[in-house]
């Protein structure tokens, strides 16, 4: 059975851009979750939400959901579900903390978004498009057409629990 309380996690990112104008995560783009079971101590330390994973809820009369996952000794299953409808929005120079992914999660709470690697989609302010591959939660590259560096630093991450999904609730 499911818990009564539908608690909606929003995934947000800030970092500092130089010479990058604005960038997105690829729609198929995975993301790596820490969690903790509700009513328990348990954690997952590595747990992958993947959008093209559409799963059955066990007992949901076919809610489809991207992540089960069962705590140990436990007969209930936790879900996650990314509300993403538009997939991951455009990151701009100077947003601050931003969501990028909203998830309804019954039976967890997440804790924690590893970001440290991935591919993202970029524009270099002189307009060029460019791959990005973070390492360790950073990107450095070159702006041909400018002559400068296009880097991606500071990456920080946090969770902002929500009430429900598509909130426009703005921290600053």
């Amino acid at each position: 059975s499911f818990e009564c309380a539908m608690p909606f996690f929003e995934l947000q990112l800030k970092c500092d851009l130089e010479g990058i104008k604005k960038f997105s995560f690829p729609e198929d783009s995975r993301l790596n979750i820490k969690a903790r079971f509700s009513g328990s101590s348990e954690t997952h330390d590595n747990l992958w939400v993947d959008p093209a994973e559409q799963i059955e809820a066990k007992g949901s009369k076919g809610a489809m959901v991207n992540l089960v996952v069962k705590p140990k000794g436990s007969s209930k299953y936790a879900t996650v579900k990314l509300e993403n409808k538009m997939g991951y929005p455009t990151y701009e120079q100077g947003d601050g903390w931003k969501t990028i992914a909203i998830l309804d999660c019954r039976g967890l709470e997440v804790t924690e978004w590893i970001l440290k690697e991935g591919d993202l989609s970029g524009e270099t302010n002189g307009g060029d498009e460019i791959e990005m591959e973070l390492e360790d939660g950073e990107y450095y590259g070159y702006d041909e057409k400018l002559e400068c560096e296009a880097n991606l630093t500071s990456l920080e991450t946090r969770i902002v629990k929500g009430k429900k999904a598509g909130g426009k609730k703005k921290k600053k």
